[in-house]
């Protein structure tokens, strides 16, 4: 590991608790005071020796006990009060960096999360975190305690025998270099464990949300033997990060048995030749004693900040990332209300850089108020530019305009208050059908709902539901059908009045005179607004103003119903094979 990543993750660390850097402090105080506690009980076993020695009296002797036990006690106190200051501070990280984090995942855009898969962004928000929490915690707590100890101890040692001690610390040097090398192998077993355990959550979590697509497909078996081997893949990387560290513990268990040996042959042969005394020698080995554990302690804070390096280089993955839709400064910006007018200039978008273009050249103009439709084969880049009139994905400067103003100069926010997008999949919260209506206007009045669901062609079936707009619907709105979970969207999209209303497909799961109705009922509900339709039942967009069609990503034809037919192009092509398949339906 290089000096300046190292370098840059210590800063990134104090980042995160500078905040909290008085209570550190107390915390640390509280360190040294609980130690200066602890470490003057064998000073005074020493001197209760001597006094034995002496053959003084036994008050005396008491009063070094009651000392010592006062000490302990205090110790106690003061050790328990440092723990709840340092601890209770990592807490407030930990509270922090998840709000920090989910606030995060807010703010990135679409195309971050087309790379990124959701079950290993929430072992990162989960397991992480939590890994951050012990570094922060019983990490920094043992670290600060163990060279408090360590420099304290060794002073002490010093002054009672400075030979013996130079002979009980000789081991030491070269432990340190073998702690050293063995870190290093426990930061990169670490990283791996973190990411297979991402790759188990992702798996989870892909089964849990498509579990009707295995049953039905019957592949439970296959699921489970995959789960199986991601978890034996899991154990074993476990297990290698456990050897490595059961070698580090063990080399500190063994230079430390080995220095304690040392110490009770060279001291003892020191008592025995009168070079230090019997209560010298008993204080000598409790202060070498009280070395052990953090001795011991070492392995384990070495790979608690070996572990939390990994994970605070895969939460900074997330947290630095940077969106390519910046969010508005102030979500709660209103503005003046948008026009319903678009205009694409010249537009042309692909999805990576130097990939392969989902449209090229595109050019149009939709006045206010018009109902226009974009139609063509499927991937001719109908939703692409969907999205990108909703700003999902950046738009190159200078090609898309709405109500005369270039989006890149709209606020986010303003922009898709004015915009309602229903996309292809309807997705719905686990909440009660009324929130999820309501999502783009919370505390929107019984009135309001009641006009968005007759304006979605709803109200009929909330006569079955069992609680009407209270409906508790479940996961992703799979109690409803796909046709109702459709026309929940579609009034949660006109709930706010939007000037411009975008439909991707958005009616695919109604039959065709229930979309014709829905049509018929937004044209009389949102007069005066602007509504793009993208349909492959072609059959419903004969009352539209205009019709655009799109292949290649590339407009190759514009004009209304009867001109297109007239044409006998792409469009008629389309709008002929989709009569014959709904003939086809209707007889079969």
């Amino acid at each position: 590991m290089d000096e300046a990543p190292r370098t840059s993750r210590l800063t990134r660390l104090w980042s995160h608790a500078r905040p909290y850097r008085a209570a550190f402090a107390l915390g640390f105080v509280l360190l040294v005071v609980t130690n200066a506690l602890a470490l003057a009980i064998p000073w005074l076993l020493r001197d209760a020796i001597h006094a034995l020695e002496r053959r003084e009296s036994a008050r005396t002797v008491a009063w070094y006990a009651a000392v010592m036990a006062a000490l302990a006690l205090g110790q106690a106190v003061v050790r328990t009060w440092s723990r709840l200051t340092i601890l209770g501070a990592s807490r407030r990280i930990v509270y922090d960096l998840r709000n920090q984090f989910f606030a995060q995942l807010q703010r990135l855009s679409a195309s971050w999360y087309d790379t990124h898969r959701t079950g290993d962004v929430m072992s990162r928000g989960v397991n992480d975190v939590q890994i951050l929490q012990s570094l922060y915690g019983p990490g920094l707590l043992n670290i600060v305690n163990t060279a408090i100890v360590y420099v304290a101890v060794v002073a002490l040692l010093l002054r009672i025998d400075p030979l013996l001690t130079v002979v009980s610390l000789s081991l030491f040097p070269p432990l340190y270099f073998g702690v050293n090398r063995i870190s290093r192998r426990v930061y990169a077993r670490s990283m791996q464990v973190q990411q297979q355990l991402g790759e188990i959550s992702n798996r989870a979590q892909e089964n849990l949300s498509g579990i009707q697509q295995v049953k039905i497909y019957a592949q439970e078996n296959r699921e489970i033997h995959g789960f199986r081997e991601l978890n034996a893949t899991f154990r074993r990387s476990n297990l290698a990060l456990s050897r490595v560290r059961g070698a580090m513990v063990s080399l500190i268990g063994v230079v430390a048995g080995l220095a304690t040996l040392l110490v009770l042959f060279v001291g003892g042969l020191h008592v025995i030749r009168g070079r230090m005394s019997f209560g010298d020698f008993v204080a000598f080995n409790a202060y070498l004693g009280s070395l052990a554990w953090p001795t011991v302690a070492l392995g384990w804070i070495v790979n608690v900040f070996q572990r939390g390096a990994g994970a605070l280089d895969r939460l900074d993955e997330v947290l630095e990332a940077r969106p390519d839709v910046p969010p508005s400064a102030d979500e709660r910006e209103e503005g003046a209300p948008l026009s319903g007018a678009v205009e694409i200039r010249h537009l042309s978008f692909a999805y990576t850089p130097g990939g392969p273009p989902a449209l090229h050249d595109v050019s149009l103009s939709i006045p206010e108020g018009s109902r226009i439709a974009l139609v063509g084969p499927v991937g001719s880049g109908k939703s692409t530019l969907a999205n990108l009139l909703a700003r999902v994905y950046p738009v190159p400067r200078g090609t898309i305009f709405v109500g005369g103003t270039d989006v890149n100069d709209l606020p986010v926010s303003r922009l898709r208050r004015s915009l309602g997008y229903v996309p292809q999949e309807a997705f719905l919260f686990s909440k009660p059908l009324r929130d999820n209506i309501a999502l783009g206007r919370p505390g929107a009045s019984e009135d309001e709902l009641v006009r968005a669901v007759r304006l979605s062609h709803l109200a009929s079936d909330l006569q079955a539901f069992p609680e009407g707009l209270d409906t508790l619907v479940g996961e992703r709105g799979y109690t409803l059908s796909g046709g109702q979970r459709q026309r929940a969207t579609l009034a949660r999209a006109t709930l706010p009045e939007p000037r411009i209303l975008v439909l991707d497909d958005a009616l695919s799961s109604v039959d065709a005179d229930t979309e014709k109705a829905i049509l018929e009922q937004l044209q009389d509900g949102l007069a005066g607004r602007t509504l793009i339709l993208i349909s492959h039942r072609l059959s419903t967009l004969a009352g539209v103003d205009r019709i655009v069609v799109l292949e290649g990503g590339r407009v190759v034809e514009d004009g209304t119903h009867a001109d297109l037919m007239g044409r006998g192009g792409l469009y008629a092509r389309l709008f002929q094979r989709g009569q014959l398949e709904e003939k086809l339906d209707t007889t079969a």
